[in-house]
């Protein structure tokens, strides 16, 4: 297949040193943990990485091998490259690979002071000197539940929470692993072998002058800083040869680092790295859980990283390989531009693993994009395997797999919100004939209002929309699944994705004209305008039905900074994820907001690592959290509560939102049994489920039929 003439240098072969690559795209390294403890690969890893090379990537990158298995680990699960025990899995793993149309590759790394598995058997991590281990700054912002969650796993850290300084001849063992990993890699059939010197694990530790204070050979001036990496060059090249493709991972500056690694500093690295013999530098970044965490690794700015790649490409005469939430179109412009020879990418083609075909194919609407929830990258912190809230099947390949059915049903759902469409959408691609019920006018359910409220859904929004309605799926709007409609149609299945009950706490003065609900909210969002003026009422209707462009996500977005129906003072009861983001969307919108909550959580729904920083930005948007308050009243004037240090004192308000909880409800469920042969609950009207629980619901309901 000729690929789309759109994107002519992303599809153009390139190579790193001998490795000729069939196009520009590289599948990042991330950590999974999706690998066995013991290190050896098995089918699950196998399975994950050969559906994103069948998906059409030109090298997958197999994230974290562990030169010093088990010691060192960043994650219970990583490969292990300390043994020849490890060689017939990662030969079998590169078969794999191969027989799927791309080239393999593995980071060789150790962790450092970010050796968590060393902590968790009451190890103290070695690094290049004694440093204090930043756990402490992991437990901002977690929850009552979380801190505890997080103590059993280290129920065994030792005392001292600092590392250990490697002395000279743990520095000349270690270079040695890393040598010998890389023997192995080639001798197992892997493509070429990436040193991972980035992202606060060792390497890096000995390169930044944030965590290396030695005073010997190897601490100092820049050179020295770098000497234990150009050792590792010089060993993995002993062990490899001269023609083995070998390149780097370094960041090419360290964000909200005190007295981290520069642009300067960086580009003279990378100079160094080439003329030790590296075949191509891949240009990272990192940034601390306080500091530039959302800037580097996990890049929010799209294409945040690629400035660092320019600079460096500039100064070498090797390919450098630019990443941080690049897509198709923005690596395509990079690539033309020459800022950078190859893009990599992980949470992309973690979402959708065939983005480079579909790419290829001018198909990009068909691709599934990542919403940059996080959830991928926080399940790390937890020490558990990698999942993803679009795509149900990541690290389930085998077991998710969709297979046509061995015979066509009826499949009758209830509700157009995602658990829904990721209902319909599976199960018409397994051959049922599928009918979507959405009792109202449009798709998308509570998608709509998180696509409003937080732009990075919109696009899974859209996607869920196009599928559905390129497949064979009969959808009908503005009709309501009853027992009537299901004695009419007889099917075969009954899939009920009709959302939760919100409950609403019962506090006095709630039924104020200055008071909404979430409800109230979603309905003024979605087109609907209970408890507005009848001026209002009127205006949405007649947006809704005539002009209903009015009411998409970016639109509602634009139009809200100009005019909306809330006052200027706003008080939002209720601390949960959606209250949060709410806040967030008031405050873009000259709101002076403040959060009341009764518990000491806030934005528990969040995955960690984007907790992180939505909180602190939400601090620095000025947004009033309190937590631990009595809501005693809501008055004209604002509520009435009192706060955690047990002072009563009114929260000036002109609107107040209760955002409410979200419940169980099983109204549809109980009203329709023995009405079908399977009735199967998916999403929220089972139990709280979000975008991920609801996409999996929808999935395996599909699956099931």
């Amino acid at each position: 297949m000729e690929a789309n003439p759109k994107y002519r240098k992303l599809f153009e072969p390139g190579r790193i040193g001998t490795m000729e690559l069939k196009n520009r795209i590289i599948e990042a390294g991330m950590g999974t943990s999706l690998e066995r403890e013991d290190g050896v690969v098995d089918d699950r890893i196998k399975n994950f990485y050969a559906e994103r090379a069948k998906g059409g990537v030109g090298l997958v990158t197999m994230g974290v091998g562990a030169i010093d298995h088990p010691n060192g680990k960043v994650l219970p699960g990583q490969l292990g490259l300390s043994d020849d025990k490890f060689i017939p899995g990662l030969k079998d793993m590169a078969d794999a690979i191969h027989k799927n149309g791309a080239k393999l590759a593995i980071q060789l790394q150790r962790g450092g002071k970010l050796a968590t598995e060393d902590l968790c058997h009451g190890c103290q991590p070695k690094s290049s000197c004694c440093t204090p281990i930043p756990l402490n700054d992991a437990m901002l912002d977690m929850g009552a539940m979380e801190i505890p969650r997080l103590m059993m796993r280290f129920q065994k850290m030792p005392t001292q929470m600092v590392t250990v300084e490697l002395t000279k001849d743990e520095i000349r063992d270690m270079v040695d692993k890393f040598g010998e990993a890389a023997r192995r890699c080639k001798e197992a059939g892997i493509d070429g072998v990436e040193i991972h010197a980035a992202h606060g694990y060792l390497l890096s530790e000995f390169l930044s002058p944030s965590c290396n204070k030695r005073t010997d050979e190897y601490g100092g001036d820049l050179k020295k800083r770098a000497r234990m990496v150009l050792e590792v060059i010089e060993a993995v090249r002993g062990k490899v040869g001269p023609d083995y493709p070998v390149w780097i991972r370094i960041d090419g500056y360290e964000f909200g680092v005190p007295n981290g690694i520069t642009v300067a500093e960086a580009k003279e690295l990378a100079r160094l790295f080439a003329g030790a013999g590296v075949d191509a530098i891949n240009v990272s970044g990192y940034g601390g859980i306080r500091g530039g965490f959302y800037d580097a690794p996990l890049c929010y700015p799209r294409g945040n990283l690629v400035s660092l790649a320019e600079g460096i490409k500039r100064v070498v005469n090797v390919p450098v390989i630019a990443v941080g939430r690049i897509d198709a179109a923005m690596g395509e412009k990079i690539l033309r531009r020459g800022k950078a020879d190859f893009i990599a990418m992980a949470r992309a083609v973690l979402a959708d693993p065939e983005y480079p075909n579909k790419v290829a194919a001018g198909r990009e609407e068909d691709i599934r994009p990542c919403i940059l929830c996080y959830h991928c990258v926080s399940q790390a912190f937890w020490g558990e395997p990698v999942f993803c809230s679009v795509n149900a099947a990541a690290g389930k390949e085998e077991e998710l797999n969709i297979t046509p059915a061995e015979k066509p049903k009826k499949v009758l759902i209830a509700g157009g919100g995602p658990a829904g469409m990721e209902a319909a959408r599976v199960a018409a691609l397994r051959g049922h004939k599928v009918t979507l019920c959405e009792k109202g006018r449009r798709l998308g359910g509570s998608l709509v209002f998180a696509s409003i409220a937080n732009a990075d859904n919109e696009g899974f929004l859209n996607y869920l929309i196009k599928q559905v309605k390129k497949l064979p799926v009969d959808i009908r709007l503005g009709v309501a699944v009853t027992p009537a409609l299901v004695d009419e149609m007889k099917p075969d299945a009954v899939i009920i994705a009709s959302g939760g009950a919100i409950s609403i706490p019962e506090i006095p003065g709630s039924n104020r004209h200055h008071v909404k609900t979430g409800k109230h909210l979603r309905q003024f969002m979605g087109g609907n305008a209970e408890k507005f003026d009848w001026w209002w009422k009127a205006m949405m209707s007649f947006a809704s039905r005539i002009m209903p462009f009015l009411l998409r996500p970016p639109v509602v977005r634009l139009l809200t900074r100009v005019w909306m129906p809330i006052g200027e003072r706003v008080a939002i009861i209720g601390g949960d994820m959606v209250a949060c983001e709410l806040a967030d969307f008031l405050v873009k919108r000259k709101r002076k907001v403040t959060i009341l909550e009764t518990s000491t959580d806030m934005a528990m729904e969040m995955s960690i690592g984007r907790r992180w920083s939505f909180m602190q930005h939400l601090r620095d948007a000025k947004v009033t959290m309190l937590r631990n308050v009595d809501l005693k009243e809501i008055t004209l004037q604002g509520v009435k509560i009192v706060d955690g240090e047990g002072q009563e004192r009114t929260v000036a308000a002109d609107t107040v939102i209760i955002a409410g909880g979200m419940g169980p409800n099983r109204a549809l469920s109980e009203a329709l049994k023995g009405k079908a042969p399977q009735i199967i609950d998916v999403g929220d009207c089972s139990k709280l489920r979000l975008i991920h629980g609801s996409v999996e619901d929808g999935y395996r309901a599909a699956l099931s039929v």
